[in-house]
C-alpha cells in the first residue's frame, strides 16, 4: 500500500488535527482539575489553620492537643522567633529553608508548598495577636492525597484519550475512504475518457460538489462524443465535397487536354463545369480557412459606423439570380434604422450566408428579409418557407460540423460550417443571433446589433 493515496492523506490530515485538539483539550482539562483540587486543598488548609489559631487564642490549647484533635502537624512560633512547641508525629525534622518566620513575626500570612523526602506538603502560617508570647502558628498538611487524585485524573484522561484516538482513527479512515471513493471513480473515468471511451457514465450519488463534478464529467464525455462524431462526419463530408469537384476538374480537364470534344459547344459546356466546380472548391476552402482563423483567434475586424440598409440590399441583389433559378422570391422590408458599429464586409458575409442557406433549403415559396429598429438595437430578420428544423436539433445548429438532414446533406451541399461562422462573426461584433423554426413551416433567423453610441469609435480590431 502506497502512502500516496488521497484517503490516507485525508485520514492523516484529519487525524493530526484531531490529535492536536485532543492534546490541547487534555492540557486544559489537566490544568482545570489540578487548579481546582489545589485551590480546594489550599482553602481547606487555610480554614483549618485559621480555626486552630482561633482555638489557640480563645482556649489556650496546646499544639499537641490541637494536633491530636485535627490530625495535622503544628508548630507554634514565639515572639522571640523560636518554636515553643510542635506536634509533628510521623514527620522527621524539617529543613530550615521551609520556614518564613520573619513574615510571620511581621503579622503576615505564610502559604507555600514544599517537597520533603519525595513527598509533597503544604505549609500555612497564621499570625497570632492576642497572646503576647506567641506570634504565630504553622500548620503542615500532606498533599499526597491531592497528588494521587491528580494522577488518577491524568490516568483517566490518558485512557480516554487513547480510546478516543482509536475510535477516531477508525471513523476517520472509514469516512476518508467513503469520501475518496467517488474521487477515485472520477479519476478512473477521466483516464478512460482520455483513452477515447466516451460512452461511460459516472453514477451521480450525491448532490454536493462531488456529485456536481461527476455530472460535469458526464456532460464532458457526452459533448466530446458528440464532437468526435460530428468531426468524423465533417471529415467524411469534406473529403467527399473535395473529391467531387477535384474529380470533375481532373476528368473534364483531361478531356480538353486530349482534345476529345466534338464541337465548340461541348467544349464550352465542359469549361463551364470546370468553372462551377472550381468555384465550389473555392467555397469549401474558404469555409475551412475561416474556421481555422476563428479557432486561432485571428479574425480581422475593421469596425466602423455602418448603415445596414444598403449592405442588406446589396446582399439580396447578389443572391437574386440563384433564387430565381429555384422560382423563389425574396421579399424585403428595410426600414430606416440607426447606424451600427460593425465590419461592413463581415456583415455582408453574414447576410449572404443566411440567404444562401435559406435558398438552398427552400424548395418553393419565398424568403423574407426585414430590417427594423427595436428597443435592444437594430434587428435583421431572414425567414424562409423551407422544411424547418426539429426542436431536438435546433439547439445544435450553430455547432461546428453539425448538419441538419444528414442523409441529404450532400444533396444540399455545404460543409456544415456556415452557421457556426455566422454566429462567431455576430458575437465578435457585439451582436446576438437567435433562431426559431417549425417543421413544415420554415425557419427564421434574427440578428440584433446594438445601435452606435458616442462611446464607440471606428477602429480596426483583431479578435
Amino acid at each position: 500500500m502506497t502512502w500516496n493515496k488521497i484517503h490516507l492523506k485525508l485520514s492523516f490530515t484529519i487525524f493530526s488535527l484531531f490529535i492536536g485538539i485532543l492534546i490541547l483539550l487534555s492540557i486544559v482539562l489537566n490544568l482545570i482539575f489540578t487548579n481546582f483540587l489545589s485551590s480546594k486543598v489550599h482553602d481547606e488548609a487555610n480554614e483549618l489553620a485559621a480555626h486552630l489559631s482561633s482555638m489557640l487564642e480563645e482556649q489556650g490549647n496546646s499544639a499537641e492537643q490541637m494536633a491530636d484533635f485535627t490530625g495535622v502537624q503544628m508548630y507554634i512560633l514565639s515572639s522571640k522567633g523560636t518554636f515553643i512547641e510542635s506536634k509533628a508525629s510521623g514527620i522527621p525534622t524539617l529543613p530550615e529553608y521551609i520556614w518564613e518566620n520573619d513574615k510571620l513575626l511581621e503579622g503576615q500570612k505564610v502559604e507555600k508548598e514544599f517537597t520533603f523526602n519525595n513527598k509533597l506538603y503544604l505549609l500555612h502560617g497564621i499570625p497570632v495577636t492576642t497572646i503576647p508570647t506567641v506570634k504565630g502558628i504553622y500548620v503542615i498538611s500532606s498533599l499526597e492525597n491531592m497528588k494521587e487524585s491528580i494522577q488518577t485524573i491524568r490516568n483517566l484522561l490518558f485512557i480516554a484519550g487513547i480510546g478516543s484516538l482509536l475510535l477516531a482513527m477508525g471513523c476517520i479512515f472509514f469516512l476518508s475512504k467513503r469520501l475518496s471513493n467517488p474521487l477515485l471513480k472520477i479519476e478512473k473515468a477521466t483516464r478512460q475518457i482520455a483513452k477515447g471511451e466516451l460512452n461511460l457514465k459516472i453514477p451521480v450519488e450525491t448532490k454536493d460538489e462531488i456529485g456536481s463534478l461527476s455530472q460535469a464529467i458526464n456532460d464532458l464525455a457526452r459533448e466530446l462524443k458528440q464532437y468526435r462524431d460530428n468531426r468524423s462526419e465533417f471529415f467524411a463530408n469534406v473529403s467527399h465535397e473535395l473529391r467531387t469537384p477535384i474529380t470533375y476538374l481532373e476528368g473534364y480537364a483531361d478531356i480538353l487536354a486530349k482534345d476529345l470534344v466534338e464541337n465548340e459547344e461541348e467544349k464550352k459546356k465542359y469549361l463551364q463545369i470546370i468553372s462551377e466546380e472550381a468555384q465550389r472548391l473555392n467555397v469549401i476552402i474558404n469555409d475551412l480557412f475561416e474556421l481555422s482563423k476563428m479557432e486561432e483567434g485571428k479574425i480581422d475586424l475593421k469596425l466602423m459606423s455602418v448603415e445596414p440598409n444598403s449592405i442588406i440590399q446589396r446582399s439580396i441583389d447578389k443572391v437574386q439570380l440563384k433564387a430565381q433559378e429555384k422560382d423563389l422570391t425574396i421579399q424585403s422590408k428595410l426600414s430606416s434604422v440607426p447606424h451600427i458599429f460593425v465590419d461592413p464586409n463581415r456583415l455582408e458575409q453574414i447576410i449572404l450566408n443566411l440567404l444562401d442557406n435559406a435558398i438552398r433549403y427552400t424548395a418553393e415559396g419565398n424568403i423574407q428579409v426585414s430590417l427594423t429598429s427595436e428597443v435592444g438595437g437594430v434587428a435583421i430578420n431572414i425567414s424562409d418557407s423551407g422544411p424547418g428544423i426539429s426542436a431536438e436539433e435546433l439547439p445544435f445548429i450553430f455547432e461546428r460540423f453539425y448538419r441538419v438532414e444528414k442523409s441529404r446533406s450532400r444533396e444540399y451541399g455545404g460543409t456544415g460550417l456556415g452557421l457556426s461562422i455566422v454566429q462567431s462573426l455576430v458575437l465578435q461584433q457585439g451582436g446576438t443571433i437567435n433562431v426559431e423554426s417549425k417543421i413544415g413551416v420554415g425557419t427564421s433567423f434574427k440578428i440584433i446589433f446594438p445601435p452606435i453610441t458616442s462611446s464607440l469609435k471606428p477602429h480596426s480590431s483583431k479578435l
